[in-house]
């Protein structure tokens, strides 16, 4: 097993052995950069946060694509894909406990491989998070269509989707706790329906 320096083994911010060599970041700017931070999430805030995050909006689209593609053999292919998944949360959960810093999996990558590997990794992500967003908002564009004909069309679902964006935009711009109280209260409205599906379904 290939050993970080003894500087970065004494950093605060790293717990047991580290696998990689690799250049890390000066604690004075990590120290600063922390402090500076605003800590207005709570504990059930956090979680909606983390619920929200690991059941999206498409679940509400997905089971039905699945359905129609694969059939009877769609619950098998959701088992495989949580089988999956979970090797990633393990491994999520692995670097969080080792790594005590703000910032996810951009804090991980940078500790361990530098500055630079950790920016790409932190710009990827952003990436990936805003094609996703823009997947979801393609299918609640679709679903408000469908509800309300008269906002079916490209130019009306622009709009509505303008409306909805500056919306979050602004009550992200109010506040961190504003944002997750709006947040904590989506995530239940998400969760409930899904409840009820379960419960009908039994």
């Amino acid at each position: 097993m290939i050993q970080i320096p003894q500087s970065a083994r004494d950093s605060p911010h790293l717990a047991g052995p580290v696998l990689v060599s690799a250049p890390v970041v000066p604690p004075a700017r990590i120290a600063s950069a922390e402090a500076s931070l605003v800590r207005s999430i709570g504990t059930l805030a956090l979680a909606a946060s983390i619920v929200n995050i690991t059941i999206g909006g498409g679940i509400f689209r997905l089971p039905a694509d699945m359905a129609a593609t694969l059939g009877a053999m769609a619950p098998v292919a959701y088992l495989l894909c949580a089988g999956a998944m979970g090797l990633t949360v393990l491994c999520m959960a692995e670097a969080g406990s080792r790594v005590s810093l703000t910032g996810g999996p951009y804090a991980y990558v940078e500790v361990a491989f530098g500055p630079l590997v950790g920016f790409l990794s932190g710009f990827v992500l952003w990436m990936l998070l805003t094609f996703a967003m823009a997947a979801v908002a393609t299918v609640l564009a679709a679903g408000i269509g469908a509800l309300v004909p008269a906002l079916a069309s490209r130019w009306a679902s622009a709009v509505v989707l303008a409306v909805i964006y500056a919306f979050f935009a602004g009550v992200n711009i109010l506040g961190v706790e504003r944002g997750s109280r709006l947040n904590t209260a989506l995530t239940a409205a998400k969760i409930l329906p899904l409840l009820l599906l379960v419960a009908g379904g039994l």
